[in-house]
């Protein structure tokens, strides 16, 4: 019998916004499924790790996440419109396409410092308030300049 551990996510208020089971051995929400998962503006989360992640249409807009692991995470169709990822590690994060063709929105987001190595942004959604890592281009990796809300 497998015994996991149960997380609770709260606001910054200390309001109750969903629980999760993660493996014993997990630092933090690494491997834990938080699709859907409704944090807009959240800054306690600062730091967590989210490695191996599910957080498939996730509105996550205006959230702090600075310094963050995302490494292999699953963030398609989220919405991470003026994020704050300073620092964030997306390497292998998966921030593309949701199943409906729908796209990871970064609009605004602040990306500076991120780690993006073989992050697949293909179709992610950008503009020009959206801040990148020195030398990174979002059109060869594929994402879509769009100015619409």
């Amino acid at each position: 019998m497998t015994h996991k551990r149960r997380l609770a996510i709260l606001d910054d208020d200390g309001e109750h916004i969903m629980a999760v089971y993660v493996e014993p051995s997990a630092v933090g929400f690494e491997g834990a499924d938080l699709s859907g998962l409704s944090a807009p503006l959240m800054t306690n989360l600062r730091g967590t790790s989210f490695r191996d992640a599910t957080l498939y249409w996730a509105n996550l807009s205006g959230s702090d996440f600075s310094g963050c692991n995302f490494e292999g995470a699953n963030l398609a169709g989220a919405n991470l419109r003026d994020a704050k990822l300073v620092g964030a590690n997306l390497r292998s994060a998966f921030l593309g396409l949701d199943n409906l063709g729908g796209p990871t929105r970064l609009q605004g987001a602040d990306l500076s410092d991120a780690a993006l190595e073989d992050a697949t942004l293909k179709g992610a959604e950008y503009d020009a308030k959206t801040k990148f890592p020195h030398g990174f281009s979002p059109t060869q990796a594929g994402m879509v300049h769009t100015d619409a809300t």
